[in-house]
């Protein structure tokens, strides 16, 4: 039996309980909310769209302040073609990329909590709607400020590691259809622990311990391994500095989130006239050696708010071969060579160029994504010698 699924499900219908005791009925609530007949009416129907999961807001009610649901719907199509020494392969495919709904509760006025399932258990060209498990469930209290640390938040649960470059913005709001290589190579699948994070007058702080199983709901199993995250934040020169450390203390067979044994990233993010430009180095020590290198993306609105250009160039080695071109469960270039039945082995140099147009329809809430890549991967100890371009295209919702 799915516990945690029904401590939500009765967390949700206690809140609505909670609600009525605030003084009015939650049947007049979702009709009008004072907060929102206060902000600025919406001039059209993409301004509705951002509040569209709102169904109660009372920052006067002692028990619920907020109640919100959410959800999100990506979807993709690319067309690839490669070669792979003297193989070639070529290929269209789709995938429903992401389906998850969630709900966040606002209460006891410092308290969260908040959890979302993935609705998507397919795979590329096989499309499947259905519970697959929890994408994040975790609960958070934010306190008063203590010393030098301003609204101190900590919290418990299942979680995503933002750890480093492109895995600073969530997957409603990243530029290019997929992650570079390189950020997915250093992506923790979803970490069961406990989490801080505070501002201070110079850096915004972030600390973070969790278990190594993968618990898919959230029951973290602290028998195996720990991982130890460290993130610190500030402004230098106009723009935002982030530097991330992360440090695995588990054995191969207890590591079932991160693949690797620690990691360190700076990411630096400016706003350059019309630009933004966007600058990411990782290093790291993965089990069979280490990888390290680069990420540049410069973007910026060919028209105000709606049509956006992105660039993004990605350069990634590692001593040994460990390097693979996208993802064997997504659309990706190995995705591509592998239906066409060439199987392209590890490298350990990957150079990626990728362009694309976005229309924004509704700010991130309604998008759409093209783009164009070019890619080659080589291995020194294999014969691994890929060059490949893929044509994206995407949908995203959200709200």
């Amino acid at each position: 039996m799915n516990y945690t699924a029904l401590a939500f499900g009765a967390v949700i219908s206690g809140a609505t309980s909670l609600v009525a005791q605030g003084g009015e009925t939650f049947e007049n609530r979702l009709s009008i909310t004072p907060d929102l007949t206060q902000e600025k009416e919406a001039t059209d129907w993409r301004d509705n769209i951002k509040n569209l999961g709102e169904i109660y807001s009372n920052k006067k009610n002692p028990w619920i302040q907020k109640v919100k649901l959410f959800g999100r719907y990506h979807h993709q199509w690319s067309y690839t073609d490669g070669s792979d020494g003297s193989s070639k392969f070529s290929g269209t495919s789709q995938e429903l990329r992401r389906f998850r709904v969630g709900a966040t509760i606002n209460f006891l006025d410092r308290w969260t909590l908040s959890g979302r399932i993935n609705l998507e258990d397919g795979s590329v060209n096989a499309n499947r709607v259905e519970h697959a498990d929890f994408d994040e469930w975790f609960i958070k209290y934010k306190a008063n400020s203590i010393g030098f640390l301003e609204d101190p938040t900590i919290g418990y649960g299942l979680t995503k590691v933002n750890f480093g470059g492109e895995w600073y913005a969530s997957s409603k709001k990243i530029k290019t259809v997929e992650r570079s290589n390189l950020s997915n190579f250093f992506a923790p699948d979803r970490a069961a622990g406990l989490f801080f994070n505070a501002d201070t007058d110079i850096a915004e702080l972030t600390f973070g311990f969790y278990s190594t199983r993968d618990q898919g709901y959230g029951l973290a199993d602290w028998n195996g391994g720990q991982a130890y995250f460290l993130r610190a934040k500030t402004e230098v020169g106009g723009g935002d500095l982030r530097a991330d450390f992360l440090y695995v203390d588990a054995t191969d067979s207890e590591d079932q989130v991160f693949g690797f044994n620690w990691a360190a990233s700076l990411t630096y993010d400016k706003d350059m006239g019309d630009w933004d430009l966007f600058m990411n180095t990782t290093y790291g020590s993965a089990p069979d050696g280490d990888v390290y290198g680069i990420v540049i993306m410069p973007s910026r609105f060919l028209i105000e708010d709606r049509l956006e250009a992105v660039f993004r160039y990605q350069w990634a080695h590692s001593t040994s071969d460990q390097i693979r071109p996208g993802s064997g469960s997504h659309t990706s270039v190995r995705t591509a060579a592998e239906f066409d039945g060439v199987d392209i082995a590890r490298g350990n140099d990957n150079h990626t160029f990728y362009a694309g147009l976005n229309y924004h329809i509704s700010n991130h809430n309604i998008k759409v994504m093209t783009g164009i890549e070019y890619e080659t991967l080589t291995g020194d100890s294999t014969d691994t010698d890929t060059e490949a371009t893929t044509v994206w295209a995407a949908m995203r919702l959200y709200f």
